[in-house]
């Protein structure tokens, strides 16, 4: 009977054992389980964000909008992205209401100065300030650019030790997206801007010129502008004469001389072939404008142009149109401009002519 009772106990402690065993192994392997689909979710939102921020590539509110949605997926109370703008941050994108920078309540300023990754937690307030909500938790991840450090994501909770180490991962993902996203976002606008552009002189095109025009004219119909049409006398025979390197370098020179003249809001762009046309913002005082062209006319008269031992001085014939009293589209304003151009080329060339 004892030994049997021995035998009972014995059975009995190994499957105890046994299960002890079973038992953690399951509370492992659900742990486990968690942790993937914890993983899965942070993969699956990263993969969201990636596509979100390649649908909104050039949208100029991109990096507010990927600020939303770390707001959206982790529920914090605030979310701040800065960037370093001249050696400053600057805040480009937050939840906060007030103006205030968050980073010049600076209690985590120096770890922010260090490009890396911080957490604070605390039970009492850490921030006690009238116009904010006591924050307990705070979590900073460093944007990089190629291991350039280029800013900071800030979140912020009220709960205290809401943020820990997995969050660092996550958030640093994010950053990397951010820093792809402002990469790309300028490569875009890189793009856009040389696409703008005439690529021999740099200055825009003419389609660029025609549709800057015509938005100035639907955005308002009262201010006066004025449309220059310029034309390089002779053209052909210097390219005939020297070839087309030493008139592209004609060309480059005099556009030179004529931006130097114009003020930051007038506008140069490349007509077509050796046409230049002008726009000219403040056109109030057509003497003004006209001495202003002139202006131009005789400093590209007076410029002698060098390459290769060859030197040569070249004119322009100019045609000015004003709004509204010439055209109240920018169709007609070219037609006048160029009508007034070809008289002078008519008429001995070298001039500036405008309807009086």
């Amino acid at each position: 009977m004892d030994s049997y009772k021995e035998k009972y106990e014995r059975v009995l402690e190994e499957f105890e054992t046994y299960q002890n065993f079973a038992e953690t192994q399951i509370q492992l392997l659900s742990e486990k389980n968690i942790q993937l689909e914890k993983n899965m979710d942070a993969l699956v939102n990263i993969v969201e964000i990636s596509k979100y921020i390649n649908s909104y590539l050039s949208d100029e509110n991109l990096i507010p909008m990927i600020n939303d949605m770390i707001i959206g997926i982790l529920g914090v109370t605030y979310s701040s992205v800065y960037l370093k703008v001249n050696g400053e941050m600057v805040m480009k994108a937050s939840n906060i209401q007030d103006s205030s920078l968050i980073l010049m309540e600076n209690k985590y300023i120096k770890r922010i100065e260090n490009g890396k990754p911080f957490i604070l937690n605390c039970k009492e307030p850490l921030f006690q300030t009238e116009d904010r909500i006591d924050l307990h938790s705070i979590i900073g991840v460093p944007i990089q650019l190629r291991d350039k450090f280029i800013g900071y994501i800030i979140l912020e909770h009220t709960l205290w030790n809401f943020f820990g180490y997995d969050h660092i991962k996550f958030i640093s993902s994010i950053a990397n997206q951010i820093a792809i996203a402002i990469e790309n976002s300028f490569l875009y606008k890189e793009i856009q801007e040389q696409l703008k552009r005439d690529p021999l002189l740099g200055i825009y095109t003419r389609k660029y010129f025609i549709d800057f025009v015509e938005k100035k004219i639907n955005k308002s119909k009262k201010d006066i502008f004025a449309i220059v049409m310029i034309d390089l006398d002779d053209f052909k025979n210097i390219n005939d004469r020297f070839g087309h390197q030493f008139g592209d370098t004609v060309l480059l020179n005099t556009v030179e001389l004529i931006k130097d003249n114009l003020n930051p809001k007038d506008m140069v762009a490349r007509y077509g072939g050796e046409e230049i046309v002008l726009y000219i913002e403040e056109a109030e005082n057509s003497k003004a404008v006209y001495e202003k062209i002139d202006s131009i006319r005789k400093n590209i008269k007076d410029n002698k142009v060098d390459l290769r031992q060859n030197n040569y001085k070249i004119t322009a014939t100019f045609g000015i149109s004003y709004y509204p009293k010439d055209g109240r589209d920018v169709n007609k304003l070219l037609q006048v401009a160029d009508e007034l151009l070809y008289e002078g080329k008519r008429s001995g060339k070298n001039k500036v002519l405008v309807n009086i």
